[in-house]
C-alpha cells in the first residue's frame, strides 16, 4: 500500500515476461502506436493537435522533459508548490534560471486559484508548474480551476500528474499545455517509463526556443511519436520494448473498466480509507483537498515511525514513510490507486489499528474498520 510502485495486475506482469521483440519491427510499431493513442485518450487529448510521448525513465525525467523544452535560460517561471515535488521543480529550474517565484500554501492546503490568477495578471512568466497530487502530502490541487485562472495568459501551464493521471479526473482540454506521469503509479505498469502529452500551444513555444538538454530534447521524441503514429516507426533511443508492451495491457485494462467508473472507484476507496483513519482518531495531512490516490497520515504522539512501519509490515501491509524532511518521522503515507479494492482498504485499516496497539496506543478494535465499512455499504 505504498504510493508507487503499486501492485500490478497479472496480465500486465505476464506481458513483461514475453520475449523482447525488435523495436523497429512492424509488430512493435503497432503496439507502440496503440499505446500512444491510449495515452492521449487517458490524458483527455487528441493526437491530431497534441503530442503524446513515452520515454524510458522515471517521473523525474518526465518533469524535466515537460519543462526545459519550453523555456530559455533566465526565463521567469512560477512554481505552485504544495510539497516535496514542488520543491523538486524549484531544484530543476535552478539549473537554468534564478528567476523562480513560488506560491506556497500552508502544509496540507491546496493552492488558491484566485491567488494564482492575481499572480498571473501582475507578472509575466514563461511557464507555471502545478503538482496535481503531491505524493508527499496527499493534497490535490484543483487543476481545472487553476487552468481557468490561467486562461488568457501567455504562461504555459505544466501539470505534474504523476500521482493523479489514471486515478483522478484529468482532462488536457481544461487548458493544460503539458502534463506528465510515470508508469508505476495509477497507470499500473512497473517503473521505467515517463509518459506525457504536450499540447499545441506548448509545441509552438518549443519551436521558438533552443534545446537546453540532449536526451530530454522533446524535438527528438516528437519525431519518434509522429513516426510511430504514422505506422512508420522512428528512432532516437532504444525504447523499453517490454515495458511499453506491459503499458499497452494496463491501458487496455483501464479503458475496459472505463475512466468514469475507475475514478468513481478511486473516490470510494479513498473515502472509506479516510473514514477509517478518522475513526481511529488520526489526523490526515490534507485539510480539505484530499487526493483519491494517496493519503498522508500523522502518527499519534509518542509513536516511533520505524517501529510502526515494521509492525504493519509484519502484519502483511507495507506503508510508506514520510517524505517531507523536517517531519518525515511524524507521519506515514498510504497509496490507494490502480486496482485498489475494498479488501485492501480494510486490511490496511486493520493493520494500522493493530500496529498502533503494538506501539502502545490504545486503539479500540474496529474503530477504523466500522466507519470504512459504513462508507462501502452505502455504495452497494
Amino acid at each position: 500500500m505504498i504510493p508507487g510502485p503499486i501492485e500490478y495486475e497479472s496480465n500486465v506482469l505476464n506481458a513483461m515476461s514475453l520475449p523482447t521483440i525488435s523495436h523497429t519491427s512492424p509488430e512493435f510499431i503497432s503496439i507502440y502506436r496503440e499505446v500512444l493513442e491510449n495515452v492521449s485518450t487517458i490524458f483527455g487529448s487528441d493526437v491530431t493537435d497534441s503530442l503524446p510521448f513515452i520515454i524510458s525513465g522515471s517521473g523525474t525525467l518526465g518533469m524535466e522533459v515537460s519543462t526545459v523544452n519550453f523555456i530559455k535560460r533566465d526565463s521567469k517561471v512560477l512554481v505552485v508548490n504544495t510539497g516535496y515535488f514542488g520543491d523538486r521543480f524549484v531544484d530543476l529550474f535552478s539549473r537554468f534560471t534564478d528567476k523562480i517565484e513560488q506560491i506556497r500554501p500552508p502544509l496540507g492546503e491546496a493552492a488558491d486559484p484566485g491567488v494564482i490568477k492575481e499572480k498571473l495578471e501582475t507578472n509575466e512568466y514563461e511557464l507555471m508548474t502545478v503538482t496535481h497530487v503531491d505524493t508527499s502530502t496527499g493534497v490535490r490541487n484543483n487543476v481545472r480551476k487553476i487552468a481557468e485562472a490561467a486562461r488568457g495568459s501567455e504562461t504555459l501551464l505544466v501539470v505534474d500528474g504523476v500521482c493523479s493521471v489514471g486515478g483522478e479526473e484529468f482532462d488536457m482540454k481544461w487548458g493544460i499545455d503539458v502534463a506528465f506521469t510515470a508508469s508505476q503509479k495509477a497507470l499500473g505498469t512497473p517503473p521505467g517509463l515517463a509518459v506525457g502529452v504536450a499540447g499545441k500551444r506548448a509545441l509552438e513555444r518549443m519551436a521558438k526556443v533552443k534545446p537546453l538538454t540532449f536526451f530530454s530534447d522533446l524535438r527528438k521524441w516528437e519525431a519518434v511519436s509522429k513516426g510511430v503514429l504514422a505506422s512508420k516507426g522512428g528512432y532516437f533511443g532504444t525504447p523499453n520494448v517490454n515495458l511499453i508492451n506491459a503499458l499497452r495491457v494496463s491501458l487496455s485494462n483501464i479503458l475496459s473498466e472505463g475512466m468514469e467508473k475507475r475514478i468513481t472507484r478511486h473516490r470510494l476507496m479513498s473515502s472509506a480509507l479516510r473514514a477509517g483513519i478518522e475513526g481511529m482518531g488520526l489526523e490526515i495531512m490534507a485539510k480539505k483537498s484530499f487526493a483519491n490516490t494517496v493519503s498522508a497520515v500523522y502518527l499519534p504522539e509518542g509513536v516511533e515511525s520505524k517501529r510502526f512501519l515494521s509492525d504493519a509490515e509484519n502484519l502483511g501491509v507495507v506503508f510508506a514513510s514520510g517524505l517531507i524532511r523536517d517531519i518525515a518521522g511524524k507521519y506515514f503515507r498510504i497509496g490507494h490507486m490502480g486496482s485498489i479494492n475494498s479488501t485492501e482498504v480494510l486490511l490496511s485499516l486493520s493493520a494500522i489499528e493493530r500496529a498502533l496497539n503494538k506501539g502502545g496506543k490504545n486503539i479500540r478494535p474496529g474503530s477504523g474498520l466500522a466507519p470504512a465499512e459504513e462508507v462501502l455499504l452505502k455504495s452497494d
